[in-house]
């Protein structure tokens, strides 16, 4: 059982078992359909959306690093101060 849930999770089940397998067992997040995730902005462009939006409401230089900080926490692209 454990071999399966690891090939499911990897996306090794061809598609036209995957639909069969989830219209037999439609309550299974298993045999899901994948979601496709919207791609997210790279770090960079992050900050730079960060930094002017605090420039703009008149933020002191220490207040810009800590709204990047929290921003940057907050999505997962830092972990506990480390990049």
């Amino acid at each position: 059982m454990a071999h399966t849930v690891a090939v499911a999770a990897a996306g090794g089940v061809p598609p036209e078992l995957r639909a069969r397998l989830h219209a037999r067992f439609p309550r299974s997040p298993l045999w899901a359909p994948p979601v496709e995730q919207a791609a997210e902005p790279a770090p960079l462009e992050v900050i730079r959306e960060v930094l002017a939006k605090a420039q703009a409401d008149g933020l002191s230089t220490l207040q810009q690093a800590g709204a990047v900080y929290a921003i940057l926490v907050g999505r997962g692209l830092m972990d506990g101060g480390h990049a």
